[in-house]
């Protein structure tokens, strides 16, 4: 195997890694920063407590906001189509 392959590989192997991570603290900090309410038998996070100004610094809303907008594209959420503060999680996988 030709050195620079070696190198290719091990880059991706971190790159994969690092999303895996990135995608288990997303999801955590939904769990954790969200209230959870059951809703027509299913699990949603109500995710306004997260992004309350009261209670949270102008940083923390931008990384919450952040967060819950990768977790929409990546698939690992979906929003209730009418009460669009609530999440359901769907996956820890990103999709592709």
């Amino acid at each position: 195997m030709d050195p620079s392959d070696a190198r290719a590989t091990v880059v991706v192997d971190q790159i994969n890694s690092a999303l895996r991570l990135a995608n288990r603290a997303v999801v955590s900090d939904i769990e954790t920063y969200s209230a959870p309410v059951q809703l027509e038998g299913q699990r949603w996070y109500d995710t306004r407590p997260m992004l309350d100004p009261r209670e949270h610094s102008p940083e923390a809303l931008d990384m919450a906001v952040e967060a819950l907008a990768y977790a929409e594209f990546s698939g690992l959420v979906q929003r209730h189509p009418q009460l669009r503060y609530l999440v359901q999680i769907c996956s820890t996988t990103p999709k592709g």
